[in-house]
């Protein structure tokens, strides 16, 4: 009796406490919902909710550094208009009495290293092709063991729209994309709209339907730091930060061309990477000219070290006859390289262009683009350079 009365009386209390909750999910519920970020009339707005905020500010990436106030309205909602930027991917984040959060009304969020940050597109132009497509490929995210320092480690593969592991008849390249430094294999496919860019130009006939494998560039990590896994302290100690990868032919290559219907030559085969990942591309690529026919560097900080305190780059000095004897090295189709045109690795990359040029490296193809060091650049790369190879 006493238990039956227990439980009626924990009903009651329960049915009580339901009106209460039931109201304040109510109360939430009818709030006027913020929109943001809102696209109208050539302009860009953005909200954010905090009544009880002495100061809110917009930080954005199409206005470079620092910081632009908001207004608060009688709601308690700030916001601030502005002019709409060019077609792109742009990043932002709000400044709430000095402490930087996201944009809750925004779920479009990516990651960069350890910093989150809301995105919006700007539709038009080349910027299209960041936008999903119709026929989107499949990203699979693949455990691998890497006997180079004996660990399981994490890439991203993408395949393209009508893609089947069964058909073996049907037989891909593969691109093997390095991120660069702070980065780790989710960065491709989040912040470089990978899949989208491919998706897109697949669809138009503009690129070759191909895989695409996005691994991890640093030695020492299983995988992203999102996954909370300790980096490995006894890896191989390596000659430099950018000559750090031979994993990706010794490792990876083997295990896509076992597990993947896939070219098997090196013509099926292209490599690329962006500022570390672009140096890594170097190594990768010149010492493998049996194994690659495609490599494209954007931005490498190798190539470009002496504008930003490193040593003048000089590919004879790591590959000697590499000018003199330029048969050997002077394989590639497509030999790919960019910059960002206010990216101070700019005239470091421009030099090593004009001695290819001038030693008659064939396949040679040079694009600077509108930005800095920064994933603007990166993307029109990618999206140029998969145009270019496998045809």
């Amino acid at each position: 009796m006493k238990r039956i009365l227990l439980i009626a009386s924990l009903a009651l209390g329960l049915a009580a406490a339901l009106p209460v909750s039931a109201q304040e999910m109510n109360s939430l519920q009818f709030r006027a919902p913020v929109k943001s970020p809102e696209l109208s009339d050539g302009n860009i707005t953005l909200r954010y909710r905090a009544p009880k905020a002495r100061k809110v500010a917009l930080s954005a990436s199409w206005m470079g550094y620092g910081t632009v106030p908001m207004e608060q309205g009688p709601d308690g909602v700030w916001s601030i208009t502005l002019p709409a930027p060019e077609p792109e991917l742009y990043t932002y984040s709000f400044m709430v009495d000095g402490l930087s959060t996201l944009d809750p009304a925004n779920v479009f969020v990516q990651r960069d290293g350890s910093r989150y940050m809301n995105a919006v597109l700007i539709p038009g132009g080349y910027a299209d092709d960041f936008a999903e497509c119709a026929k989107p490929g499949n990203l699979e995210h693949v455990w691998y063991h890497s006997a180079e320092n004996d660990m399981i480690r994490r890439m991203y593969v993408y395949t393209p729209f009508g893609y089947n592991r069964n058909d073996k008849k049907t037989k891909y390249p593969v691109l093997y994309l390095l991120h660069g430094g702070g980065g780790d294999e989710d960065a491709w496919s989040t912040l470089g709209r990978t899949c989208q860019i491919l998706d897109n130009l697949i669809a138009k006939g503009k690129a070759k339907p191909m895989i695409v494998v996005m691994p991890n560039g640093n030695p020492n990590q299983y995988a992203a730091q999102t996954l909370g896994i300790p980096v490995k302290q006894d890896v191989k100690q390596y000659a430099s930060g950018f000559d750090n990868y031979s994993s990706l032919a010794a490792d990876i290559l083997p295990y896509i061309e076992k597990n993947y219907p896939v070219i098997k030559d090196r013509k099926g085969r292209a490599v690329a990477g962006l500022s570390m990942g672009g140096g890594q591309s170097f190594f990768i690529a010149f010492r493998n000219v049996d194994l690659f026919s495609n490599v494209g560097i954007f931005s490498s900080g190798l190539i470009g070290a002496s504008a930003i305190g490193g040593e003048p780059f000089d590919a004879e000095s790591f590959f000697p006859g590499f000018y003199d004897k330029s048969g050997k090295f002077n394989r590639f189709q497509v030999l790919y390289l960019s910059c960002g045109e206010q990216d101070n690795r700019i005239d470091g990359m421009k030099a090593f262009k004009e001695k290819l040029d001038g030693a008659g490296f064939k396949g040679v193809v040079w694009e600077q683009f509108p930005g800095n060091h920064e994933w603007k650049v990166w993307r029109r790369s990618l999206a140029s350079f998969v145009q270019l190879i496998f045809q």
